[in-house]
């Protein structure tokens, strides 16, 4: 039978969320799924899937790419090879990707954001989704990686659970040694929770501008959050990210000042209740996702909305 397989991502015992985005594309793909993991306490809806393969394998030697190449072969024996490969847009799910698609010599595609049905082609987008592409694999099981926030809306229960079954473990094949994971910088924020977030992007200027922003957030009661360029300048701690690089965020309110819109940012916050942008360029990205816009100078902006919030 015909089926995609979906290479789950953990850490430290956590059933990632961002695996949603490739049960959802897998389901869309219209196969039957198969989500592969280390067999350990990870809390997985085994209801997304039509059957769950659990390898005895230490997490680190799982998500090790050569050691997984040697787990697909297995899997590949018992199953027959997939249609599909899905891996997740990550540092580990694109180097294991890589390393499975060179292995095997089957197609890959990476960063895949949207899926035409009617044509079978796969879009992943360019210059801060200005541009998509799009793809069709041939020759052999496709490789795919899945870009974060793109597809989990698509993964829904099914009515009954995954068929479960467990897998024997490969022995290490290579040299390199897990050393440790190291802790982000903790924060007493976290943006996460935050019912309204007023994010800022490069477009505020300069530095001396970020404290008058963290004012007009707090006569809003707002929790400041920011894009990577502001994140890169040390203009605020990296736990105030939004992103795919960062964190991802559902608020009720997004306000987004100066903040132009590349797809790693949306990817993080695109699935706010309402999206609020301001921006002085009216091709901003970001106009796309907002539910409303204002096109202007973002400091004339802010200081309307402290005048208005104080009286």
């Amino acid at each position: 039978m015909s089926y995609a397989l979906i290479v789950s991502e953990v850490r430290r015992g956590v059933f990632e969320e961002r695996n949603l985005d490739s049960i959802g594309l897998g389901a869309l793909l219209g196969k039957e799924t198969v989500l592969l993991a280390p067999d350990g306490a990870y809390e997985i809806n085994e209801k997304l899937v039509d059957a769950v393969v659990k390898v005895k394998s230490a997490e680190d030697v799982y998500l090790n790419p050569m050691n997984m190449g040697r787990i697909l072969e297995q899997v590949f024996g018992a199953r027959g090879k997939p249609e599909y490969i899905l891996f997740t847009q990550s540092s580990s799910g694109t180097e294991a990707a890589a390393y499975t698609a060179g292995l095997y010599g089957f197609p890959v595609i990476t960063d895949v954001s949207a899926y035409d049905k009617e044509a079978g082609v796969f879009l992943k987008s360019y210059y801060s989704d200005k541009v998509f592409g799009q793809f069709k694999a041939t020759g052999g099981p496709a490789v795919l990686t899945v870009r974060s926030g793109s597809f989990r809306e698509f993964a829904g229960e099914k009515a009954a659970a995954a068929k479960a079954e467990t897998m024997e473990g490969v022995p290490a094949v290579d040299s390199r040694t897990f050393v440790e994971y190291v802790e982000e910088e903790k924060s007493d924020i976290d943006i996460t929770k935050a019912e309204f977030l007023l994010s800022i992007g490069r477009g505020i200027g300069n530095q001396d501008e970020v404290a008058s922003y963290e004012e007009l957030a707090g006569v809003l009661r707002a929790v400041l959050s920011g894009s990577r360029p502001v994140i890169d300048k040390m203009w605020l701690p990296k736990a105030r990210q939004v992103g795919t690089s960062g964190k991802t965020v559902k608020p009720k309110v997004y306000l987004a000042m100066g903040i132009s819109g590349a797809f790693q940012h949306i990817a993080g916050m695109k699935d706010s209740d309402c999206i609020i942008a301001v921006n002085k360029d009216a091709e901003a990205p970001i106009f796309q996702y907002a539910h409303y816009g204002i096109i202007g100078d973002i400091h004339k902006v802010r200081d309307k909305l402290k005048e208005i919030a104080k009286a």
